[in-house]
């Protein structure tokens, strides 16, 4: 990415600061869906021919079972994870692999995996709670019976039941729960296609890409 403006390589301390890898490679299982997603679309618009398609998505397939197995390597020189992927493509498919960044570019690359990222994250939370929540109210009906005193400004005050006590944490929880919910609701909007800033000459589909 530094060669074709300048004589040398970055410094030492630009090469340290330009490189995420060490950190973003955890969004490897996302830009490799994106980039399979991207391709296929991009195949179905006719902007590359279904053979080169095809390669790209098995040689993205193989890359995703590497990573599986052995993690993510970190050559700083590569930057980031979308850099990694694609120089990894390249070794096993050949120059094929540069068709698949057509129409798109690593600002919409990074835009997309954190969001898929997020959305996945939100939904594991959403279980989290929904097991928290179901076991709460189990205990809840245990001790529908079981007196407690309830607490107002950290005084004794009416008798409650422990049940009542618990099923008050229940409340907060589905607080909670909608929260991570309206999160999830405003990541289902995918930023591929907007590519370095406003978009690209290349006819896509977007809503082809989001879908998939």
């Amino acid at each position: 990415m530094w060669g074709g403006r300048f004589a040398e390589g970055p410094s030492a301390i630009m090469r340290e600061i330009n490189a995420s890898i060490p950190f973003d490679k955890i969004l490897w299982r996302e830009d490799i869906e994106g980039s399979r997603a991207h391709v296929a679309m991009l195949a179905r618009q006719g902007i590359v021919s279904a053979e080169d398609a095809g390669t790209i998505d098995r040689g993205l397939q193989q890359i995703a079972a590497e990573y599986e197995r052995d993690g993510v390597p970190e050559d700083w020189d590569l930057e980031d994870i979308h850099m990694t992927v694609e120089a990894r493509l390249t070794e096993i498919v050949g120059p094929v692999a540069g068709r698949l960044h057509t129409a798109r570019s690593r600002n919409d690359q990074v835009a997309t995996d954190f969001r898929m990222w997020v959305r996945t994250a939100n939904r594991r939370a959403i279980a989290g709670i929904e097991a928290v929540l179901a076991a709460l109210v189990a205990r809840a009906e245990e001790h529908a019976g079981t007196i407690m005193p309830g607490f107002t400004h950290l005084q004794t005050a009416q008798p409650v039941t422990l049940g009542h006590h618990l099923l008050a944490y229940f409340e907060m929880l589905m607080r909670d729960r909608s929260r991570f919910a309206d999160a999830l609701a405003r990541m289902h909007e995918c930023p591929l296609g907007s590519a370095a800033l406003a978009g690209t000459g290349f006819d896509l589909d977007r809503d082809m890409t989001a879908e998939a």
